[in-house]
């Protein structure tokens, strides 16, 4: 059953399918943090929409963190 079916857009978090299947590509599927639930994920609108809603994640969760950025990046 598609669970969007009766819906035009995707739920803010996005297809929650298409973000598991995404983890366990990213991190394996016999990954320990994978296996015990201790990785989360959204769909987000681009590469830079993902580090934009990341940045914001970690300003508001994890202040102290260092963050890390490539020269050049992307936008």
């Amino acid at each position: 059953e598609f669970m969007f079916e009766c819906r035009e857009y995707l739920p803010i978090g996005g297809d929650p399918k298409l973000v598991q299947e995404t983890i366990k590509l990213a991190y394996g599927e016999n990954s320990d943090a994978v296996k015990e639930n201790r990785v989360a994920g959204i769909q987000a609108l681009s590469g830079t929409g993902s580090c934009r809603l990341f940045a914001e994640f970690q300003r508001r969760f994890r202040p102290e963190s260092p963050m890390y950025l490539p020269i050049p990046t992307w936008s």
